[in-house]
């Protein structure tokens, strides 16, 4: 069934932040990223293609799982691709496919043991490093506090090459105040900065841990500082100005699960 104007009018509008806010739905591009999508518990409403992937018998199995799950699947122009999609990387796919909204309770906290949170983090291509980073080394959550970029903004949802459908990511929160309750949980707060007081190897992850990670100009906000129960750096041993945040997530996660797994086995 080829796809209506109104359909159309309706996938480009989700190019605004507002809409998407409004209407608890974005859009996501690319057969890779479908993959991910199908294999999660994320709602799809519905699916756009260029015609000759619906009769290429190497995309079959992807669009016969969309039967199954009774999911629409509109036949697109490229013309009218080109419109609403905003990559040319595309691919010949394009799918709607419904927010999930994760509660932060109490079952949550007592549940939760190694937790991501994010402070002010501005970049789409950061926040898609961090999301793929806190995915491979099985992270409970990630948490993104107000000032944050978009979680559903197409280039971060691209640059998560699929993980965000994978773990529970928690937007717009009041950081500090979420951070004291975690604290009051039994959660220890580690803030990782250029100036920390500890090498971040010299700090035992053991218990309930969340690592806060600040934005990329100015590092955590004095407010998410002050509740910090330990500030650890990572040591410049070369000459670059900085390190970019979504590396030192994962250098701060592979540490983080190495603990792990040395407490574990004693």
């Amino acid at each position: 069934m080829q796809i209506s104007r109104a359909e159309l009018k309706y996938l480009a509008s989700l190019s605004q932040k507002k809409v998407r806010s409004e209407e608890q739905k974005f859009l996501l591009e690319g057969w890779r990223a479908l993959k991910e999508v199908i294999n999660s518990s994320h709602k799809i409403e519905m699916v756009a293609v260029l015609q000759r992937y619906l009769e290429d018998p190497d995309y079959e199995r992807i669009l016969s799982q969309l039967k199954q799950r009774r999911t629409a699947v509109k036949e697109i122009s490229p013309a009218d691709l080109k419109k609403v999609a905003d990559t040319v990387h595309s691919q010949g796919v394009l799918a709607l496919v419904h927010q999930r909204q994760f509660p932060l309770n109490d079952e949550f906290l007592r549940r939760a043991r190694l937790v991501v949170a994010a402070d002010s983090l501005s970049d789409p291509g950061n926040l898609g490093s961090i999301l793929r980073s806190a995915d491979w080394f099985g992270v409970d959550a990630v948490l993104l506090g107000k000032g944050c970029v978009e979680l559903h903004n197409e280039k971060v949802v691209r640059a998560t090459v699929g993980s965000m459908f994978h773990l529970p990511v928690v937007e717009n929160l009041d950081l500090p105040a979420t951070l004291a309750a975690m604290k009051e949980s039994g959660f220890l707060i580690v803030v990782l900065s250029g100036d920390g007081d500890k090498i971040y190897t010299e700090q035992g992850v053991q218990g309930k841990t969340v690592f806060v990670l600040g934005s990329e100009g100015h590092g955590v906000s004095a407010d998410v500082r002050h509740l910090a129960d330990v500030v650890v750096k990572i040591p410049r041993v070369g000459s670059a100005e900085s390190l970019n945040v979504g590396v030192a997530c994962g250098i701060m996660l592979a540490h983080a699960r190495a603990q792990i797994k040395d407490h574990q086995a004693h």
